[in-house]
């Protein structure tokens, strides 16, 4: 990430000096109100920055061991703050965190902080309105939160929603810093991404709302649901009888399922029934039947199912059924050969000599 961002925002300077006041004041303008305290006398601060509709994204470094004091927090935005080199230790009244490269944190900007950087940290500073976090909630869930959204603060960058939050920002850093033909509309849509990442993988009040009361009994009701699904593949079922088999109701069974796996429970149930004909197809005899093996899974639609294989796997399923009768048969004749070269000579096995 240090290399990228340095090349990326290294041509937006909004920042390079050595005066403590300075520096102090124009921090405080795009964040908060705060005391600076150079812990000796190398002060060299540089900020990067750039602004797109939504998000600000800056890379600051102070160059010395500095404490930084909020001294008036506001209350309409967040930060995540992202180390590319050295320690930074954050304290609230919440807690306490440090955070080094493959990390970051999360900081209300309601609560006030106190932060100690390391000599030669750097960080990756992205500032998020927290009216647009509201929308996008509201986007993704149908309802209006009544109460401030909330956080889990750390972020763990080696983690699988770490790594898709690194390549969204590349992503977004990218279309801001370098203009491009489209570029505006490219930040847009990075934005909301980046938004939307950040609810689904570090919102507490997302998965709250998501998972509610039942959200403890969750893997155990998918379990029962999926168990139910494996058992029945071949059968016409309903939503609501999986609902009713795993004891949740069908909006909650149907939330949960889109947690877990990113499908309904209907899709989830399609693609159980695509796998398993693939299964029977990469298992070639004499009478499969590309038709029969689907209606014998429950697809009583050709046509659909022949769209849905295709999207999923990439090919039609007749293409499957060739390519594996043809393996099939090579098979035999080798086996054949090799069989019939053993009977005539003596001492031999197949494969060995």
């Amino acid at each position: 990430m240090t290399a990228w961002t340095q090349a990326l925002l290294g041509q937006h300077v909004l920042l390079a000096s050595r005066d403590v006041e300075e520096v102090r004041s124009r921090v405080a303008a795009l964040l908060n109100e705060h005391v600076l305290e150079p812990h000796g006398s190398s002060l060299a601060a540089r900020l990067h920055g750039v602004q797109a509709r939504t998000l600000s994204l800056w890379r600051l470094e102070y160059g010395d061991a500095v404490t930084v004091e909020e001294t008036r927090p506001g209350g309409d935005f967040l930060i995540v703050q992202l180390p590319l080199a050295g320690a930074v230790s954050v304290e609230c009244d919440e807690g306490r965190w440090l955070v080094r490269p493959g990390s970051g944190v999360i900081m209300p900007s309601h609560i006030p902080h106190r932060l100690s950087w390391e000599a030669g940290a750097a960080q990756i500073i992205l500032k998020v309105p927290l009216i647009r976090l509201g929308q996008e909630y509201t986007r993704l869930t149908g309802t209006v939160t009544q109460t401030p959204l909330r956080f889990d603060r750390h972020i763990d960058l080696s983690a699988s929603d770490g790594e898709q939050w690194s390549a969204l920002l590349r992503y977004f850093c990218e279309q801001i810093a370098c203009p491009a033909p489209l570029g505006w509309l490219k930040a847009q849509t990075a934005e909301e991404a980046l938004m939307r990442h950040l609810l689904c993988a570090q919102s507490s009040s997302l998965k709250d709302h998501f998972l509610g009361d039942e959200g403890i009994q969750t893997p155990q009701s998918l379990q029962r649901a999926r168990q139910f699904m494996e058992a029945n593949l071949q059968e016409d079922i309903s939503l609501s009888d999986i609902a009713r088999h795993c004891g949740a109701s069908v909006r909650s069974l149907t939330r949960m399922c889109r947690l877990q796996y990113g499908a309904s429970p209907m899709q989830l149930l399609r693609s159980m029934r695509l796998d398993r004909i693939r299964e029977d197809l990469l298992r070639p005899s004499a009478d499969n039947n590309v038709s029969e093996i689907a209606m014998r899974w429950g697809y009583t639609h050709v046509g659909r199912f022949a769209a849905a294989y295709r999207e999923r796997f990439g090919e039609a399923p007749s293409e499957t059924l060739k390519s594996s009768r043809q393996t099939f048969a090579s098979v035999q004749t080798s086996e054949s050969a090799c069989r019939s070269n053993a009977g005539q000579s003596p001492g031999r096995t197949c494969g060995k000599s």
